[in-house]
Parts: C-alpha cells; structure tokens; sequence
C-alpha cells in the first residue's frame, strides 16, 4: 500500500489493523494495507486501528458495536462510507449521522477524511479518552 493511501487513516507500517465491510466493496482494496486482518474471514480481531465499512446508517448501526468492540485501548476506529455523490452513495450518511452514532454507542467524533471521490471516513475514540 502507498503512504499516500495510508494518510487518511493514520496508519504505521507497526500498526494492526482489522476491516469490516470491506469485501462488499472492492474497489476499496488498494486502500487498505497488505497486513490487514479481515474480520469477515475470521471473526474479532483486536486491532490499533479498525476501518468500519459500511453502505448505509442502518449498516452502520448494525455493525458500530462489533467494530468497536475490536479496537485496542489507545486505538481508533474509521467508519468509512461512500459519498451521496457517488451513484447508489449513501444519501442517509454522512458525518453527522456518523457522529451521531459514535455518541449513541460511547465513542466520540475526532476527525474526517476524504479519501477519494467515492469515499469519506469519521475517525472516533471512546468517549473520555
């Protein structure tokens, strides 16, 4: 994986990352690193850094809990979703929906990226910490 790729999710080369979500959208795969664990193969992962993937607000509050469950103390999670731009984006997410429902489950907003044209991401930590 590209360092440029690598920027909006703060990752380091030492970081262990688990995704969720990804293999519903493959055009994601050149932004993930070649170490990732993929939480569909195998379950929970605890990881430094998890990238939530999801297609809608319903996805997203389905599978919140289990990401975040996953991420190591001092860790953080990315909830990554498509844009409404993007034909069959997400018009029910964006980072105020995310935001949201970090709140909803403990977790608190700390910053958002815009990976590509079809992607955006909100970076959360448990609230407090």
């Amino acid at each position: 994986m590209s360092s440029e790729s690598a920027q909006p999710f703060d990752l380091s080369a030492a970081d262990r990352v688990t995704v969720y979500g990804a293999k519903s959208f493959p055009e994601v795969a050149g932004l993930l690193p070649d170490s990732a664990f993929f939480a569909e193969d195998d379950g929970h992962f605890p990881a430094d850094v998890v990238l939530l993937f999801v297609a809608s607000a319903a996805d997203l509050a389905h599978d919140l809990a289990s990401a975040a469950a996953a991420v190591e103390p001092g860790g953080s999670l990315w909830v990554c979703y498509p844009t409404a731009e993007v034909d069959g984006g997400a018009p029910d997410l964006n980072r105020d929906t995310v935001a949201s429902l970090f709140e909803t489950n403990e977790w608190e907003p700390v910053g958002d990226a815009v990976f590509s044209s079809e992607w955006s991401a909100v970076r959360g930590r448990p609230a407090g910490k």
